[in-house]
Order: structure tokens, then sequence, then C-alpha cells
């Protein structure tokens, strides 16, 4: 049977993935991509109404430290057989995750001084794009600001490679211009 290129026409009880082309397949990851990120917004929303704004991001950041290691981290990192201790594995990491760091969706140009130690310089991001079309300074703040989500996030991902890797923040938004970079980071080990 020919591989499929999209699922139409009739149903199949038996329809497997491997099914379908690599092209298929790709549209289908980039599907679930934007969906992993419209559940984490939507989750936040319902939260800001029943807790408010900064208990709603506290709660997104202990939920997504708990999932991120109990099974995005091993889960991703067993399907494409990433293994290592170093930030170039992070790295790897990172473009596979469910809401990765990929042309299209968030981008970020890496620079790996080695393999302990890169730079990471975002300059495409939905979420903050998001909030700052609607002006809410507070929630830039607690997704990007110190101790806020994506700081935190990106501590407890550190912490599954290596317990001695670090990330640090070296520019958060507010951004001065929609032309400049959204946030840079940077990711070391010390040996």
């Amino acid at each position: 049977m020919a591989e499929r290129d999209d699922y139409s026409g009739t149903y199949d009880a038996d329809i497997r993935f491997e099914d379908f082309t690599k092209e298929a397949l790709i549209r289908l990851l980039q599907a679930y991509q934007i969906n992993f990120v419209g559940y984490m917004g939507m989750w936040n929303s319902h939260n800001r109404e029943q807790v408010g704004v900064k208990e709603a991001w506290n709660e997104d950041a202990m939920v997504y430290e708990k999932a991120v290691h109990a099974f995005e981290l091993p889960l991703v990192c067993q399907a494409m057989n990433i293994k290592g201790d170093d930030v170039a594995t992070m790295l790897k990491y990172f473009q596979m995750c469910p809401d990765g760091a990929r042309k299209g969706f968030y981008e970020f140009e890496t620079e790996l001084i080695n393999n302990d130690h890169a730079l990471l310089t975002f300059t495409r991001c939905p979420s903050l794009h998001y909030f700052e079309r609607k002006k809410s300074n507070v929630d830039i703040q607690c997704l990007c600001g110190p101790g806020g989500c994506e700081d935190r996030a990106f501590a407890a991902i550190c912490k599954f490679f290596n317990p001695k890797m670090t990330s640090r923040a070296l520019k958060i938004p507010p951004r001065q211009s929609e032309n400049d970079i959204c946030c840079k980071w940077e990711f070391k080990v010390e040996r």
C-alpha cells in the first residue's frame, strides 16, 4: 500500500503513523506543536480567572516543572536517542520538545561556544508577541522575568541533563521595539 499524504477518504480502523508520508507527519507534528502551546495558554487563561494572574503563572510553572521531568524530557530524549550531560545535548532536546525552538515557531540563534557553554538568542516568540499585543506587562514579567515561568523551566531542564548546568538570562523583555530580540540566555556547565 502506498503511503498516504493525508487522511482524506474512508476511515481505516488499522491506520498507523507509518502509513503516512514524511510530509504528512511533519504537518501533523507542527499541528501538535501549536496544539500543545494552545493548551498551555488556555490552562493559564482558566487559572487566571480562578486565582489571579501572578498565582496562575506560578501554578503553570509548578505543573510544567513536574510534567517536564515526569513525561516530556524522558519521552522526547528516548524517542530521539538524545543522551549526554552537556549543553549541546540539551540544545538537541530544545529542538525536539513539543513547543520546540525550530524555524517557524519559537526561533533562536545558537552560539555554541563549546559543548558545555552556549548562548541562545530568541528572535521569535509567539507567547511574548501575544502579550505585547495585549500590552500586558504583568504577563510578560510572569512569563519572561526573573523567577518567571521560562526562568524556572530552563532551570528545571538544565538540572535534568546535569545538576551542574545553569541557565542565566542575559536580556529579557520588555523590548524597546518589536525589531529587538525577544530574549537572550546563557547555558553553562562548570566542570
